[in-house]
């Protein structure tokens, strides 16, 4: 609560709660995964489009700490772990779920690879050294992810 003079100001935050108990309430980005793991990357890998990444539970994270630091206060953030593309991600799959070998696209697969003249150049230092973020690595989102999946048959 602020006291500005005779002003008093009040900021009431409501995170919702998102149950993940059926595969169409996905958002893209589990989308895209949930796609792999049913092998419609098998025969040829989909472009990325947005070649930058960052798992969910660094941003709820950072959405804390910037509530919760007084230095956080009026600034603007960038949350990112780094860059992507759907290649990594088929093979990322593969390497942790042998069992989905069948459905999942092989080295030699078509497609899912960083444009020719590369991406954009992404910086998260504020994040980093104000929130203290330490993002999470590309293997574990993508491996957590998947198990969440599979337990709703994915």
């Amino acid at each position: 609560m602020t006291n500005h003079g005779t002003q008093t100001e009040e900021l009431l935050i409501i995170f919702q709660v998102h149950y993940l108990n059926t595969l169409s309430s996905l958002n893209t980005s589990n989308e895209r995964i949930r796609d792999f793991i049913q092998g419609a990357a098998k025969e040829e890998i989909p472009e990325t489009g947005g070649y930058v990444w960052v798992d969910v539970r660094d941003v709820a994270l950072a959405h804390v700490k910037a509530a919760e630091l007084p230095e956080a206060g009026g600034k603007r953030f960038f949350l990112v772990s780094g860059h992507f593309n759907n290649k990594l991600l088929g093979q990322t799959l593969r390497k942790n779920f042998p069992d989905l070998a069948d459905k999942l696209p092989t080295e030699k697969t078509a497609g899912g690879d960083y444009p020719e003249g590369g991406v954009f150049k992404v910086d998260n230092s504020r994040s980093r050294e104000v929130l203290g973020i330490q993002y999470k690595q590309f293997d574990q989102t993508i491996t957590d992810t998947a198990k969440s999946l599979e337990a709703i048959k994915a």
